[in-house]
């Protein structure tokens, strides 16, 4: 068991720089490490520095991250690595995300003090969805997450009568069963499952309805390549949802004894092992579709404005003067909120809260 644990928490540490590592190769070219420069200066020689400077420290911290989790496997006991190695893998993506900053701020200074801005025309170009715009998932994703969330339900009702009243619900790091409880709580486990279904197929949906602001340099290459982020990011969605189903209907089988509680090592190898596998498959799904073009022509007589005051540390946007609650990233895949908006930090909050709300929901359906 601690073999297994210590290569689960391995392979979430591997992800989460998988996903900073690759990151750099879904900015547009004229946002090399969320920083905005012209098309005149894509090709910089210190552009390329500092890339494989920030892999260097990323492939680093990995090393000594891994390092760290095996030392930990043949030092301490499983209930000292229950709590410590979780810290170690958040321990790494803040490290990651520091490197990314620090990467960020050199080349920020750089572009100042050289004055790449100097005697360009700035604008502003934004393009609005419409019904026309729209962007679905792809029907063979649909199809997935469909056959998946029919197949949970048809397993909650028929081997819902059949089950005695009180069932095992939770299992202890030894296999050992230390919660029990009424066996209509797994209504509320597929209950959830359909939710989160729902939460991830209205985000693909509703992906084109939000501001889509354009490089003016070549607006017409950019529309391309937001189109094709869009449309990558909506199967990307529907993907998340199918492991969704698919982690859920694993753990359903065994609280519905399909599968003995003897065979939980099993389960907990194939169930933990599908969400970083499949993510990091869906990631490199995701920068196959999605990636933007090299460089962008000068097909205009302006750049796009240079506004990275408006990013602290490339990851948050404030901005009181612009009327969007969402804004596409930087960094990462999505969107993220405009801290400046008056719905902003209210909205941040909100979530906070409901995150909080869901750990203590885990804490109070544990083991008692």
């Amino acid at each position: 068991m601690n073999a297994l644990y210590a290569c689960i928490n391995a392979l979430m540490l591997v992800w989460i720089l998988i996903v900073f590592w690759l990151g750099l190769d879904l900015l547009q070219p004229t946002l090399p490490f969320g920083v905005r420069v012209p098309p005149t200066h894509v090709n910089e020689p210190v552009i390329g520095q500092l890339r494989r400077l920030y892999r260097r420290m990323l492939l680093l911290t990995g090393l000594v991250g891994l390092l760290a989790l095996l030392v930990s496997t043949l030092a301490l006991p499983l209930r000292w690595q229950i709590w410590i190695m979780p810290l170690m893998v958040v321990g790494a993506a803040v490290i990651a995300s520091a490197l990314y900053a620090f990467v960020r701020g050199r080349l920020r200074s750089v572009k100042e003090r050289e004055g790449w801005y100097s005697g360009l025309r700035q604008a502003v170009v934004v393009e609005i969805g419409g019904p026309e715009q729209r962007v679905w998932p792809s029907p063979l994703w649909l199809g997935l997450d469909l056959l998946l969330l029919v197949a949970l339900w048809v397993l909650t009702v028929v081997r819902y009568p059949i089950l005695p009243e009180r069932i095992p619900l939770h299992f202890g790091p030894e296999g050992q069963i230390d919660r029990w409880g009424g066996k209509e709580e797994l209504l509320w486990f597929s209950l959830l499952a359909l939710g989160l279904n729902g939460l991830l197929l209205g985000l693909a949906l509703a992906l084109p309805l939000g501001r889509r602001q354009l490089d003016p340099a070549d607006p017409e290459q950019a529309r391309r390549d937001q189109q094709r982020r869009q449309q990558a990011l909506s199967n990307v969605l529907a993907g998340v949802s199918g492991i969704v189903n698919l982690s859920f209907f694993l753990i359903l089988l065994l609280l519905t004894q399909v599968i003995p509680p003897t065979d939980l090592g099993v389960m907990l190898v194939v169930t933990l092992l599908i969400l970083p596998l499949g993510l990091g498959c869906l990631m490199v799904f995701y920068l196959t579709q999605a990636r933007p073009a090299r460089a962008y022509a000068m097909r205009t007589n302006y750049v796009a404005r240079d506004d990275d005051r408006y990013w602290k540390g490339g990851l948050f946007y404030l901005n009181r003067d612009d009327p969007a609650l969402f804004v596409e990233k930087r960094f990462g895949v999505g969107w993220t909120v405009n801290l400046g908006h008056p719905l902003g930090v209210g909205l941040v909050l909100a979530l906070l809260l409901v995150v909080v709300a869901v750990l203590l929901m885990v804490l109070l359906l544990g083991p008692r």
